[in-house]
């Protein structure tokens, strides 16, 4: 490929959202995993917990699965994710400091993520006239069987939409902070 394609298809903003959404998707799914399988595995000893403390042990079981994937998110993402970055801009985020404002700003999306998941939890358990526990009913043997798929649907809606959220933070604080590209040139 010659170097004029090159620097095209680095600047060219669907190609750096195809990129981010294929690294995200990976990230994801590791977390997914980690989520249901951790998930799966408490929520049989919690299921007669109230809410808030159900969800304190969600959120640890998040963590958990956002500390297992943040290091591949963000290797592939300074490697690859964003080619269009200032010199002075790539270099920071490249570093050890720059790995720490990625932490940082993936930890503000957990957490941002969390209070919607939060509401969403509520809204499952407790406001809405369902009453579906996603925690306590959440079982990988019998997420399929009658009768638990609303819960399966109910755990799968909440983890698209707190993942949703965080996808879009993550893009626009990675690419407006932290891998900021080149100003153009303008011409007069």
């Amino acid at each position: 490929m010659d170097k004029a394609r090159k620097e095209a298809l680095d600047k060219n903003l669907l190609y750096e959202i195809v990129r981010f959404v294929i690294i995200g998707a990976y990230s994801t799914l590791i977390d997914f995993a980690i989520e249901g399988w951790i998930t799966s595995m408490v929520a049989p000893r919690i299921s007669g917990w109230s809410a808030i403390p159900s969800f304190f042990v969600i959120f640890l079981i998040s963590v958990v699965g956002f500390i297992v994937s943040t290091p591949a998110n963000w290797s592939l993402t300074a490697i690859w994710g964003f080619r269009n970055v200032e010199k002075e801009a790539e270099k920071k985020a490249r570093s050890w400091k720059g790995a720490l404002w990625f932490l940082f700003y993936s930890a503000l999306g957990l957490l941002l993520g969390a209070v919607i998941h939060f509401f969403a939890y509520m809204i499952c358990l407790e406001w809405s006239p369902l009453h579906i526990n996603i925690l306590g009913g959440f079982n990988f043997q019998s997420m399929f069987v009658e009768g638990h798929m609303d819960v399966f649907w109910a755990w799968l809606i909440v983890m698209v939409i707190r993942t949703s959220f965080t996808l879009v933070f993550n893009y626009l604080t990675r690419k407006f902070i932290l891998f900021k590209a080149p100003k153009e040139e303008t011409t007069k």
